[in-house]
């Protein structure tokens, strides 16, 4: 730990929180919800998968509310077109090229994830 983050009450996300950040809205967050959905589509869960299914949902509801939490309202609609609604990045651009410029959404995603991170970081999950 360096002085800042001794210095600091609660610890800004670092790069490698951005980037398991990154990894998490990629790949755990939509298996979270696909695992959550099979669950809810079985009539009985043994005392493990209700576990699963309520931990899933734990996690998913704090990554809900970690973008929620994003301040800058353009950041927020780029990060959840991109990582909750699965855009590619391309398409991603191309929305949102009539309000930004290509390196200005890349901007944007990275305020968002960066958002995130801390988030997650201070609810344990990252």
């Amino acid at each position: 730990m360096d002085a800042v983050e001794q210095l600091e009450m609660f610890p800004s996300a670092s790069d490698k929180d951005a980037e398991a950040t990154i990894k998490l809205l990629r790949e755990d967050y939509p298996q979270w919800k696909a695992s959550k959905s099979v669950f809810e589509t079985m009539r009985v869960l043994t005392p493990e998968q209700q576990g699963k299914y309520d931990a899933y949902n734990e996690k998913i509801n704090v990554v809900d509310m970690a973008i929620r939490t994003i301040k800058d309202d353009e950041a927020r609609r780029i990060i959840e077109h991109r990582f909750i609604k699965g855009g590619k990045w391309k398409n991603t651009v191309i929305r949102f090229r009539n309000m930004m410029s290509e390196r200005t959404v890349d901007r944007r995603i990275a305020e968002g994830i960066r958002s995130v991170a801390n988030t997650l970081k201070d609810c344990g999950i990252i």
